[in-house]
């Protein structure tokens, strides 16, 4: 009787044809004995159906008035079985949630910055709900680091039921204070000089001059000689001083861009079609109130977060909703001007992202039809700076205040 047994009271006053039916029958019982309203006693759970067959064939009327051991236990448990219920899924939920990414922290105050990193995961399918064991964190570290081009490191790592990402953003130095490795000032361009500012460096163009693209303006080695006669003839005294050429070498030039529009361009066009994804909050987590992320292309509409306030302080949980409306990439067929009008507008936002610190003097436009689309020509001329900083090299045991004397035929291993 491990699992316990089941209390019976049976109405009558023949204990005798009782017994003679439950020994006929061989079933095995216990705590017979007899009391004010019948008789009672115990029979273990696997001979119930049998039990009450034979007291129903002799005549006599069992009832089932208690259980007794485990069965007691079992009876309770099966009374509060929403509690068990409760427990086992809170169990399965805490399995399911410590496996699948409930928010992602990047560690970056930029906004920009954050835009692209969440783009980037998003492709690489790391959103709110995505399972983590199937997602290798290695590959898409690495993948950062190809898409991302302002981040000079980054890192991911697993917190609980979410990612971290880590990121050192790229810093320039500031030009004109850093004295680091001796430069020139190279020709990035094209063009004639016509403004020339000066802290440091050995000028070798004058204003009015042309150069052309990779020719040295400013050098970074300044070279100084001085004679002195004596008896024995003219010594020639070189001093050689390497240095970071600093200034700003301005003026005019032209450049010429081309703008192709083929007449087959892809849109974005909404289809109508919207869905919205829910998430509970509690405290820093948010968990996802979806079985999975709908199917498509979607972008955000809006998003909505809900916090009660009793009394005016903000509850730490509540709920987000974000909107999402679907939209299709399609082809849109254009015909001549209306594919002349999107090279114009290309040429347009070339301008007011690369043409930006120059001036622009003058804008001429040549435009050519083809099979496939539209070419725009269009030719700058432009005013600003023409130089830029390009580093070289000199041996170690060269040092800046050397005088060399009788040295001859020193090289400084420049790249020229």
């Amino acid at each position: 009787m491990t699992l316990g047994s089941i209390e019976y009271l049976i109405e009558g006053d023949d204990p005798a044809k009782l017994f003679r039916t439950l020994t006929r029958e061989g079933l095995v019982y216990s705590g017979m004995h007899s009391c004010s309203d019948g008789i009672r006693l115990l029979v273990s759970p696997e001979y119930c159906i049998r039990f009450e067959r034979c007291c129903k064939n002799a005549g006599l009327k069992p009832k089932r008035v208690g259980v007794r051991g485990a069965l007691r236990l079992y009876k309770k448990l099966w009374e509060h079985s929403g509690m068990i219920v409760g427990a086992v899924l809170s169990a399965l939920l805490a399995v399911y949630y410590s496996n699948v990414i409930l928010r992602i922290d990047i560690d970056t105050d930029d906004p920009v910055m954050r835009d692209k990193i969440t783009d980037v995961l998003k492709e690489d399918g790391f959103t709110p709900g995505a399972y983590i064991p199937d997602l290798d964190l290695v590959l898409e570290e690495r993948s950062l680091k190809q898409k991302i081009d302002k981040a000079a490191w980054i890192g991911i790592s697993r917190t609980g039921a979410g990612i971290a990402v880590d990121l050192i953003e790229t810093v320039e130095a500031d030009k004109g204070i850093n004295v680091g490795m001796p430069c020139h000032l190279e020709a990035c361009e094209d063009g004639v000089i016509e403004e020339i500012e000066l802290l440091d460096g050995q000028l070798m163009k004058c204003v009015g001059s042309g150069v052309s693209k990779g020719d040295i303006v400013v050098s970074g080695k300044m070279v100084s000689e001085s004679s002195k006669w004596s008896a024995e003839g003219e010594l020639v005294t070189t001093k050689t001083r390497y240095v970071k050429s600093i200034g700003k070498i301005r003026g005019s030039f032209t450049r010429t861009v081309v703008f192709e529009q083929p007449y087959d361009k892809e849109v974005k066009a909404l289809t109508g079609k919207t869905e919205k994804l829910r998430f509970l909050n509690i405290f820093s987590a948010e968990i996802p109130l979806f079985t999975k992320v709908p199917d498509g292309w979607y972008e955000t509409d809006h998003e909505k977060h809900k916090y009660p306030e009793p009394g005016g302080f903000t509850l730490p949980f509540g709920y987000t909703e974000i909107c999402l409306r679907e939209f299709d990439i399609r082809s849109q067929v254009l015909d001549e001007e209306q594919a002349l009008a999107e090279a114009e507008k290309s040429a347009y936002r070339y301008e007011q992202n690369f043409l930006k610190n120059y001036e622009l003097r003058g804008r001429e436009c040549s435009k050519e039809t083809c099979k496939d689309g539209v070419r725009l020509t269009v030719t700058y001329d432009l005013y600003g700076d023409l130089c830029k900083e390009r580093d070289f090299f000199i041996p170690r045991y060269i040092l800046p205040t050397d005088e060399n004397c009788q040295e001859k035929n020193v090289q400084d291993s420049e790249n020229n």
